[in-house]
């Protein structure tokens, strides 16, 4: 008997490569719409409870924790996630070594953290105890990262999903409380939170992974461990370099009442991560496969999906920024509006870069995303140093786009060059790029006309539909020949 056309339909989807990713990808997708959900409703509110001032404090203390987090542990955490594809029998000795090691650095830098406390507190620029503070949030950071790396290689991401979506919107309730309580330094209310819910989240964190850990300490492990994961803090700390530390800048240099503003329009802009984390992170797995099988064709149709997803998304943001902006946040913060689209079409060419970067994480040449992470921070912090002090905050959102530019095109020479790997061909991803960019033009080239806002919608809508037709008329076509047949 002939199969019905929604059973031919499901079959042949969930026959397809990118199936597999976007079914991981739908719950990492899930935890980041449910934890960035608490963004949209905590910007009404925050931006209410909070003065500029008060904003920009907690943007840089966030900034910090991962920053701190690299520096007080030398990165030692990081390798865990990448041992368990080594598809060996001693994962568990592993992590009990990973443990120990990462004890004992974190005691010898807090040591010397707590020594020159007076210097560091003045170069961090930090009021009152949130450089201590600072400590404890990051040792919570790296127990939720070990776990977070345990869970991802076995596609846990259900359960990551899970604990995601509770732990936020546990400590955002928490910090609208607190907050609301206190009648001076608000911001106090959000790091408080940060650190209650970091301590009853990192007892869990621990318990759930304890059944893999064997106390152990091997000289192979901690090699493996200092292989890895040294050569990757320029990597990690020009990663969060180029996502934080310009508001790091702004607070020194202007105010933090600019890193108020700047940072509550890189927070919209930022919703593009939903996505591309989401499918970046379930697209790992299906990657090493692919390479390991030499199924090259299959992987560049998967990434060629996958990044098109991202323009998608990311067009979408840039046309509706105005609109998210007026309706979420508090009209002392509608300045911040001018800051989304370049750090939206900054994120474009970061997806780019992470596409091309995994190349050097599987031959596991860490050495060489750490150079291109290097590179780019290091270009990043000169472009702020000149542009920030002559034109504001909005430098900082121009200079991140540049460096995810250069960022990008590095890492594709020394992956295709360099490593002489066989890599998916450029034109995947900057064919739905020039589009999504020609869109963007468009739409700011209809605005000159002065036009209402509800035609200024529907054109928006009708634009993002033609662009949507456009990046996935082949699967549109494949589900149209799939109807004929019937």
């Amino acid at each position: 008997m002939q199969l019905n056309f929604n059973t031919i339909l499901r079959n042949k989807i969930e026959s397809s490569d990118i199936y597999e990713t976007l079914k991981h990808a739908k719950n990492y997708f899930s935890a980041d719409v449910a934890t960035n959900a608490i963004g949209f409703i905590s910007i009404p509110i925050f931006t209410r409870l909070f003065t500029q001032e008060d904003y920009g404090v907690v943007a840089v203390f966030s900034s910090y924790i991962g920053i701190m987090a690299i520096i007080l542990s030398l990165n030692s955490y990081s390798a865990v996630g990448r041992y368990f594809y080594e598809k060996t029998d001693d994962f568990g000795e592993f992590l009990g070594t990973s443990f120990i090691f990462v004890g004992i650095i974190l005691s010898v830098s807090i040591s010397i953290y707590i020594f020159f406390y007076q210097k560091i507190n003045n170069l961090l620029n930090l009021p009152g105890f949130l450089p201590v503070y600072l400590i404890i949030a990051c040792i919570f950071e790296i127990i939720r990262s070990v776990y977070a790396q345990i869970l991802v290689p076995q596609k846990g991401s259900r359960e990551l999903a899970l604990v995601a979506i509770s732990e936020g919107y546990i400590r955002f309730v928490i910090a609208v409380i607190l907050a609301y309580l206190l009648k001076e330094n608000r911001y106090l209310g959000k790091v408080w939170a940060v650190l209650l819910i970091g301590l009853f989240f990192s007892f869990y964190y621990i318990k759930r992974i304890r059944h893999f850990f064997k106390f152990s300490f091997r000289k192979a492990h901690v090699k493996y461990i200092m292989n890895y994961s040294i050569p990757l803090i320029p990597h990690n700390l020009s990663g969060i370099i180029l996502t934080q530390f310009d508001r790091i800048m702004i607070n020194n240099i202007l105010n933090s009442a600019s890193v108020g503003l700047y940072s509550l329009g890189y927070n919209v802009g930022m919703l593009l991560l939903i996505v591309n984390r989401a499918t970046l992170t379930a697209l790992i797995p299906d990657f090493m496969k692919f390479l390991d099988g030499k199924e090259y064709e299959r992987l560049d149709i998967l990434m060629e999906k996958v990044f098109s997803i991202g323009t998608v998304a990311a067009l979408g943001l840039i046309l509706f920024a105005k609109e998210i902006v007026l309706i979420l946040v508090d009209v002392k913060f509608h300045e911040s509006l001018k800051v989304i689209p370049i750090v939206v079409i900054g994120y474009v060419f970061h997806e780019m870069y992470q596409m091309y970067g995994m190349y050097p994480g599987y031959k596991k040449l860490t050495i060489y995303t750490s150079i291109t992470s290097l590179s780019a921070g290091l270009l990043n912090i000169l472009l702020n140093a000149i542009f920030i002090p002559r034109y504001g905050y909005l430098a900082g959102a121009y200079t991140t786009l540049i460096s995810y530019l250069f960022m990008f095109f590095l890492a594709w020479i020394i992956a295709k060059f360099i490593l002489n790997l066989r890599v998916s061909p450029l034109w995947l991803f900057w064919k739905p790029t020039l589009i999504m960019l020609a869109f963007t033009a468009f739409i700011y080239f209809i605005k000159g006309f002065n036009l209402s806002e509800m035609y200024l919608v529907l054109i928006k809508l009708i634009l993002l539909a033609i662009f949507c037709f456009i990046i996935f008329y082949k699967e549109i076509a494949n589900i149209l020949i799939i109807t004929n047949d019937k």
